[in-house]
Order: structure tokens, then sequence, then C-alpha cells
């Protein structure tokens, strides 16, 4: 993320980057970086649950609030 230009939040909170490159980033629930949040992010969290990454909501641990993040966040 070093490539961002501009750090723009929602009315929902989230954050959208630009990048120099022009190239979209993807949300943080995009654990997979396939440009859509789905059952698939949901899995990857799943079965990183106790580990540091990936950490959905940057607390530190993946936990049942980066489940909930991702679940949120499914087909936006």
């Amino acid at each position: 993320l070093r490539d961002a230009e501009h750090v723009l939040a929602d009315l929902d909170g989230e954050i959208y980057l630009k990048s120099e490159s022009g190239l979209e980033v993807s949300p943080p629930a995009d654990v997979n970086a396939d440009g859509v949040v789905n059952i698939l992010d949901l899995v990857i969290v799943a079965n990183a649950f106790g580990e540091t990454d990936p950490d959905v909501n940057g607390d530190g641990a993946v936990n049942v609030l980066d489940l909930v993040v991702v679940a949120n966040a499914f087909n936006n």
C-alpha cells in the first residue's frame, strides 16, 4: 500500500485507496483479492482463526470479529 495516494472513508466507514498506478486496491475483507467478498474469503479467515494473518479488522488476531467483517461485506 505504499503507492496509495488517497484514503477516503464512505458513510459506512469503509476505506478505499487509490494507488498511483491507477489499479484498484481490494477491500480488507477480500482476503484472496479476487475482486469480490464471498464464502471463499470467509473460509480463508475461518481456517486462520487464532493466527495473526489475515487480520481483516486490524486488531492483531484473526477472531470472530474478522469473520463478522467478512460476512457483512459479502457481495460488496
